[in-house]
């Protein structure tokens, strides 16, 4: 069985036939394509391991801080109170 049709439940879970389970595991990955939804086997990610990772990792910059002045800081948390 290479292809098979599946329905999505009222609660947005896919059933996949044992086949297609035995093959994939407990995690995989989803990724938008082109030609629609790629879904392929994945291994489970150590917590430990991916947290150390993301905390020792430089964050992205996308463009150079504002120096806000207080009246537009106060303007903003007036607005929001």
């Amino acid at each position: 069985m290479d292809e098979v049709q599946l329905k999505m439940d009222s609660k947005g879970r896919i059933c996949f036939p044992s086949e297609f389970r035995e093959e994939m595991g407990d995690v995989v990955v989803a990724t938008r394509t082109s030609k629609g939804i790629l879904i392929r086997p994945s291994k489970r990610k150590d917590f430990i391991e991916e947290f150390k990772r993301v905390i020792t990792t430089e964050p992205e910059r996308t463009g150079e801080p504002e120096n806000w002045t207080p009246e537009k800081m106060k303007d903003i948390w007036e607005r929001r109170v």
